[in-house]
């Protein structure tokens, strides 16, 4: 059912009007002035509006470019009535934005019809957009799907000094760094003169705000920008980053704007869709001069270009507009509006970088006297320009990493096939395949690292717990960097699928060492290795949950490294991973190894780790389990009940470790890893057990 808003000052024909559009369906909303209509319009936003033109205050005109003026009404259908009957009328009707003009007195035919005209217009221009931006999405997915096969972007700029480049000055700075977007899609439609006017008419509208904010040492690279803001000084006392924060939200909001012109212009060239990313990251910046000291050319160099280029990259795959490191998010102030926030590994001295997307800059009467009035005035624009450029480019990577993806579970492999690609990994072979995820072994490209890529296709009953599952296993392991946790190379998710590249163990895990028998030596030695682990899941407030042999992988040289962390949950209370806590009552982790209080489905914390720990223990000294029942219940009511085992002779000096690690009460365990740690330290331990 359509809604329109009548605005009337004469009351006989403004409730004639209604009530014949009420009879035949429509939802109908009244305004005696120009001034009411206006309030009504942008609290309804109608589908259309019929408004007369002689009113008091605001007349028929001043609404309708009022109309046009607001964004959010902006495409809304304009009826015009006026018992002027003449050209003049209709031509400034027209002229101020009004779709359709109809004379007094008028019949009831000539008014539906004038209406079911100006909602068939509507649709068709709505049909036409959505086409137009499915169209382009389609475009930028296959370009993705051409990046995530492997294929290098070109660098647009250098990060280390040019030849014959001198140091002229070492800044604390903060960088910005966009591109466009599936430039090279772009510019493959047009012709060598129209892509410099593409260029020229997109830079002058997104340098503008980057100067505007003191960017200084602007670079122009292909599609590419690149500028640095210094501390506050003589143009602004505001702080680097918050000006380049507050640039670059400018500069999503020009591009934005750029579109339409870039739509209209090139109209029938069917280009695909136009989006930008914005990477910002701050830290130290050297300045180098090009040339003579009579040349005044300067180019930035340094980790914190390369890092905030590397930010602007990853953007697109997040399916983010801007991108912020913590640096810049520390140094700008308060007012900064966020969305999500991740870690990306960066190469370089940087390592890892938290990141965060940035959707809006809250600016303070300070911020506002000193060149930020733009960001205050136009903030609503802003938060949707944002929002539109991040829309586009999250749908096409989705649709590219699905389409890539889906491509992979019925691969074969070939002899002689070139490999699969995807980000820089080749898969060599498939290791295992279930109902909903596929694994593989692959190879990172350029130095050949052996990984394990774990594909989801989450497109069953379950699928949505099987992808959030999947993500939180990438959203734990990525906070913990430690080496006795396993390595997470890489991720990717769309709306059904997802994949993790990680680390990969060609000696397996810790059952084939547990089946072949160990020395109290080397038990005593990858229980310290999984304690220190445990210490570091902990210390980032996570419980793993499924402590087992089979979760232990263990590298070349022996090191034991704790896996799987699909189960594990983060402490209650906190908030962080924004992760699904687990119901009451529920049992999570595998029987052998559950702690007495995950049996009965209660609640797990860092000392429920401690004592499947000292199951898995008590089977590295013995060589079998502890508890063992013909049934589930029996299992766990062992666990629950029945006294810990007792050691061989030869290994009593074990047995209060074992028994501690084992108690019943979490109160009666090691109060943490790190105690559990100072223990199988202790000297005589360490006399007795020498390897």
């Amino acid at each position: 059912m359509s809604t329109v808003l009548v605005v009337e000052d004469d009351a006989a024909i403004r409730n004639n009007v209604a009530r014949l559009l009420r009879l035949e369906g429509y939802e109908v909303h009244v305004a005696t002035s120009g001034t009411e209509g206006l309030e009504r319009a942008r609290a309804l936003r109608p589908d259309l509006v019929v408004s007369d033109i002689n009113m008091p205050g605001i007349d028929g005109f001043a609404l309708v470019e009022a109309l046009r003026a607001d964004p959010a009404l902006a495409t809304t259908a304009v009826l015009m009535l006026t018992a002027l009957d003449d050209r003049a009328s209709m031509r400034r009707g027209m002229t101020a934005g009004a779709d359709d003009y109809l004379a007094k007195p008028f019949t009831r035919v000539e008014l539906l019809d004038a209406l079911q005209g100006l909602l068939k217009k509507r649709g068709r221009i709505a049909h036409t957009i959505d086409s137009a931006v499915q169209e382009r999405e389609d475009h930028l997915r296959r370009a993705f799907t051409d990046s995530l096969g492997g294929h290098a972007s070109t660098e647009r700029f250098a990060f280390e000094p040019p030849q014959g480049a001198v140091a002229d000055q070492v800044l604390g700075a903060t960088v910005l760094f966009s591109d466009i977007r599936n430039f090279t899609s772009i510019a493959e439609k047009l012709d060598s003169s129209e892509v410099a006017q593409l260029l020229t008419q997109y830079f002058e509208r997104t340098a503008a705000p980057v100067l505007r904010q003191g960017g200084r040492h602007l670079k122009f690279g292909g599609d590419g920008l690149m500028a640095v803001f210094t501390d506050p000084g003589s143009d602004s006392p505001l702080p680097a980053a918050r000006r380049a924060l507050s640039a670059g939200l400018a500069v999503a909001l020009a591009a934005h704007e750029f579109r339409g012109w870039l739509e209209q212009r090139f109209a029938d060239r069917g280009l695909p869709p136009f989006a930008i990313g914005v990477g910002l990251h701050a830290g130290e910046v050297t300045i180098c001069r090009l040339g003579t000291t009579q040349v005044k050319e300067t180019t930035p160099i340094g980790d914190t270009v390369n890092t905030a280029a590397r930010l602007q990259g990853a953007s697109k795959e997040l399916g983010w507009t801007v991108v912020a490191s913590r640096a810049v998010l520390e140094q700008a102030g308060e007012g900064v509006q966020t969305g999500g926030m991740t870690s990306l590994e960066v190469r370089g001295r940087n390592g890892w970088v938290d990141v965060a997307e940035i959707v809006g800059l809250e600016a303070s009467a300070h911020d506002r006297e000193h060149g930020m009035a733009e960001v205050a005035q136009r903030a609503a624009e802003i938060r949707l320009a944002v929002q539109a450029n991040s829309e586009i480019t999250a749908r096409a990577v989705k649709g590219a990493l699905r389409n890539k993806l889906s491509t992979l579970k019925h691969h074969q492999f070939a002899p002689g096939e070139a490999p699969l690609r995807l980000k820089g990994v080749r898969l060599l072979r498939k290791l295992a395949s279930g109902s909903t995820t596929e694994v593989f072994l692959a190879e990172r490209e350029g130095d050949s690292l052996p990984l394990v890529l774990k594909v989801l296709s989450a497109t069953g009953t379950s699928a949505g717990a099987s992808l959030t599952r999947f993500i939180q296993e990438y959203a734990l392991l990525s906070r913990i960097a430690h080496p006795n946790v396993i390595l997470i190379h890489d991720q990717g998710f769309s709306d059904d699928h997802a994949y993790i590249a990680m680390e990969y163990f060609e000696r397996g895990d810790l059952r084939g060492e547990l089946r072949a028998g160990m020395f109290p030596e080397r038990a005593l030695d990858v229980v310290r290795q999984v304690a220190q682990a445990l210490r570091a899941v902990h210390a980032k407030g996570i419980i793993h949950r499924d402590l087992k042999p089979e979760n232990v992988m263990l590298r070349p040289d022996g090191t034991a490294v704790l896996a799987d962390f699909g189960v594990a949950k983060p402490l209650e209370g906190d908030a962080a991973l924004g992760l699904a806590q687990t119901r009451h009552g529920e049992v999570v982790g595998t029987p052998y190894y559950l702690s007495p209080e995950q049996a009965r489905g209660g609640d797990v914390t860092p000392a429920s780790d401690l004592y499947s720990l000292g199951v898995m223990f008590y089977e590295m000294l013995t060589g079998e389990r502890p508890f063992t029942g013909e049934t589930l219940d029996l299992l766990l009511a062992l666990h629950l009940t029945a006294p810990t085992p007792r050691l061989p002779e030869d290994l009593l000096a074990l047995q209060p470790i074992v028994d501690r690690l084992m108690a019943k009460q979490p109160e009666e365990r090691y109060a943490s890893a790190d105690e559990l740690l100072d223990e199988l330290g202790r000297p005589e331990l360490l006399r007795t057990f020498s390897g």
